[in-house]
């Protein structure tokens, strides 16, 4: 099954669990309610006072398995490589600079074999109160596809796909079809990072026993001095943007 096929099925669940919640939180609030009619017999006042905590309990209650759903990570048993080949994957937030992120995979390719980047949906954090992730798998994918052709272009051997809306989850999810003996976190500068990227490094090296670095990468949307000067060059050989 694709990661996409995997994270489908994953978010068709979770109304389904949120239900089972709602309904289970509901009977106790009910059955609450009716031990505090027969006992307690509180005023008007106490009913509505009651009313509003019942109201805010069962909407948590809701809404509890779609946050946790966001944060659980159960990582898969990794992916062993049949020779001795060094083999990178890269973890790439999609906001970062392409040309930028390429250049720091192909500086540290070496003896690397082959390079898979694998780029995480990146979504707000309300996002999860929807289904409609459309436009952010699309940016990713589009973020993807253009690392993967730039590494290409330098002849590097390099693969790659579209990760969960988790980034540790996108991680272990890749470890397990992608037998790496690395792994290199791309993240944004800290201004531009995603919610669910703070500390990742220190959580991604408790969840596998590959080594795991991090680099820095400037944000898509703050054009370096390089890329400007690209954008240059071609303009004097007149070819457009």
């Amino acid at each position: 099954m694709t990661v996409l096929g995997v994270l489908t099925r994953r978010r068709r669940s979770l109304p389904k669990a949120s239900v089972v919640v709602f309904l289970s939180t509901g009977a106790v609030v009910v059955a609450y309610g009716l031990l505090v009619a027969l006992v307690i017999e509180p005023p008007l006042l106490g009913w509505i006072g009651f009313a509003i905590v019942s109201t805010v309990i069962l909407c948590l209650g809701a809404l509890a398995p779609l946050a946790f759903e966001r944060t659980r990570v159960n990582p898969l048993r990794p992916a062993h490589s049949a020779d001795r080949q060094t083999k990178l994957l890269v973890v790439a937030d999609p906001h970062c600079d392409e040309s930028a992120l390429s250049r720091e995979v192909l500086a540290r390719l070496g003896d690397v074999a082959a390079v898979h980047v694998i780029v995480p949906v990146r979504v707000s954090h309300l996002h999860f109160l929807t289904d409609d992730e459309n436009r952010e798998w699309h940016y990713a994918r589009q973020s993807m596809l253009r690392t993967v052709t730039l590494l290409r272009e330098q002849a590097a051997n390099a693969t790659g796909s579209v990760g969960s809306d988790k980034p540790l989850e996108s991680m272990t999810d890749a470890l397990g079809s992608f037998p790496a003996t690395r792994v290199l976190l791309a993240l944004p500068p800290e201004q531009d990072s995603y919610w669910l990227e703070r500390g990742l490094l220190a959580k991604a090296r408790r969840l596998t026993r590959v080594p795991v670095a991090q680099v820095v990468v400037p944000s898509a949307a703050t054009p370096t001095v390089d890329r400007q000067a690209g954008r240059f060059a071609q303009l004097s050989n007149g070819r457009p943007t």
